[in-house]
């Protein structure tokens, strides 16, 4: 079936159709989530919604409309022994939203009876659909990991199951961008015109790019824009895209193209086009995410052969340059994260600089004496740290054990509702501990993890942060089966400064900003280090 409304349909008509299928999706996720029979019994649910949405999608008036509901009522059947749902424990509820269901006016008195009913007196216990296991576990879901191709009925289902699970148990949803209403209505019309799997990856991924979430990511997915990829690779700030490494120096040294170029267009697209028909389908958080997404993907093509045009010296050329696999790609020059084989490195006689990404088991203890002995200690936690053992130095700068953050975790029993949460403390009691001073260097290049090191060095009492917005993207990733091998990820709880001020999009706390520019870009200019030695300085450390 094809949901396109046919040509000689008007505007105002479409719309009620669009807003009569919305409610037959909320109502049908409402259901999954609250009804015991069917959030914690074996009642296949999505054969339901197949069974329904054709009649649902074609109604034309609310009484045909709620001839569905009804029938989505009669298939989870009736609550034996209902017992009435209450909430304790410190909740956290800007999520909450259940208007389409006060206040619809689509919506029957007696069928709203029933839904209201069932929303007081909603499943406890196992959750088949979702589950908290450290992150938001979907493996109840079907994924449908075989079916090649989803025709319109099931596309509709994909959307109506990521929906409905965002609204109920995505911890952010209160802070995106868009309302995730209009969400729903905007992709419903779009998902009966997709004609291959390239259109439906490229409606999945804007799916995923309207939770304004740097994690959320259509993980699976073919590569839209080519296996293949400039030889060079960039830094993007505002508009201008910076050439920061030649990736295979030899093909880029026949091309004429070196580190500092400024990057103006392929194969004769401008580069500000080509960034703004990239973005619809670039997921990020704030906009320095977007960048950094961008700078991955931009340079992406189908051809072995690309035509480039950038300015170096003052001058412009056109040349044409071997593209190379992605696969080949060098991701150190892709992150671009700071780091040295040794993990740190002594600045003249009183200063350390410990890098937050080194193999911290392997030499911990050096590090830890290293620190003791320095009157400053910087911080360089412009990459990503994955290793436990980086929370065991904390014990010298801590006074007393000290929480890093709160949580906002799913409750699976109370859908769209969260439960706050302290995260374990870190350090031990030290009644001497370090006195020197601590500066954290941040930028974009903090993500997830990476953050929430700076978040966890932010701890240390006086430590000064310096560097500019970092990601904005922080909490474990979870996934969500879309059908054909295909999911997308999210951030699967919230996290929150000890205080409860939010993160996410906003990125972490800065003390002292240092903006990069352009120029300190195509210079090599570390203007946050710079920053942090002026710093030491005025304050008689060298």
């Amino acid at each position: 079936m094809t949901f396109t409304m046919p040509f000689y349909a008007t505007k105002a008509r479409c719309q009620n159709q669009t807003e009569r299928t919305a409610i037959y999706i909320k109502a049908w996720g409402f259901l999954k989530y609250h009804h015991p029979n069917v959030a914690g019994g074996t009642i296949n649910w999505d054969s339901v919604f197949i069974a329904h949405v054709d009649k649902a999608i074609a109604a034309k008036t609310g009484t045909q409309l709620n001839a569905q509901i009804s029938a989505l009522l009669a298939a989870a059947g009736p609550i034996n022994n209902p017992q009435e749902a209450h909430l304790t424990g410190a909740i956290f509820t800007l999520n909450h939203d259940l208007d389409w269901l006060q206040h619809s006016t689509l919506i029957s008195a007696s069928n709203r009876e029933k839904l209201q009913f069932i929303f007081t007196h909603r499943n406890r216990g196992n959750n088949r659909f979702v589950k908290f296991n450290n992150i938001t576990d979907y493996s109840g879901e079907n994924p449908y990991d075989k079916m090649t191709w989803p025709d319109a009925q099931y596309r509709m289902l994909f959307l109506a199951r990521f929906w409905n699970a965002i609204n109920y148990y995505d911890p952010y949803k209160f802070i995106a961008a868009q309302k995730w209403n209009t969400v729903l209505t905007r992709f419903i019309s779009k998902v009966g015109d997709v004609k291959d799997t390239t259109a439906w990856h490229k409606l999945l991924l804007q799916l995923a790019v309207s939770l304004h979430d740097g994690h959320s990511q259509l993980d699976g997915r073919d590569n839209i824009w080519g296996n293949y990829i400039s030889p060079f690779y960039i830094a993007i700030w505002h508009d201008t895209v910076i050439i920061t490494h030649t990736g295979v120096d030899s093909i880029c040294r026949r091309a004429g193209i070196q580190k500092g170029g400024i990057l103006l267009a392929i194969n004769g697209e401008p580069i500000a086009k080509r960034i703004a028909r990239f973005k619809p389908y670039i997921t990020s958080s704030n906009a320095v995410s977007l960048n950094r997404h961008l700078e991955i993907e931009l340079l992406s093509s189908q051809d072995t052969v690309q035509t480039v045009t950038f300015k170096q010296g003052g001058k412009t050329f056109t040349t044409r340059v071997k593209t190379m696999l992605k696969t080949q790609r060098n991701w150190q020059f892709i992150n671009n994260y700071t780091a040295n084989d040794k993990g740190y490195e002594i600045i003249g006689k009183s200063i350390i600089r410990v890098y937050t990404m080194q193999l911290w088991e392997k030499n911990v203890d050096t590090v830890k004496t290293l620190m003791q002995g320095k009157k400053a200690v910087i911080f360089d936690a412009r990459s990503y740290t994955s290793n436990d053992t980086f929370y065991n130095i904390f014990d010298i700068f801590l006074p007393a054990p000290a929480a890093i953050n709160y949580i906002t975790k799913i409750l699976p029993d109370d859908p769209g509702y969260f439960q706050w949460e302290l995260s374990p403390k870190i350090g031990a009691n030290n009644p001497a501990p370090y006195n020197g001073i601590v500066i954290i260097l941040a930028d974009e290049r903090c993500q997830s993890q990476g953050e929430y090191s700076v978040m966890t060095l932010q701890t240390i009492p006086h430590s000064i942060t310096i560097g500019s917005q970092t990601s904005g993207t922080d909490g474990v990733v979870s996934y969500i089966p879309m059908g054909s091998g295909l999911g997308i990820t999210y951030s699967g709880y919230g996290i929150y400064y000890p205080d409860k001020t939010p993160t996410q999009q906003r990125g972490l706390r800065i003390d002292i900003e240092a903006k990069k520019t352009a120029k300190s870009i195509i210079n090599d200019e570390d203007v946050a280090l710079e920053k942090a030695m002026e710093y030491l300085k005025g304050r008689g450390i060298e």
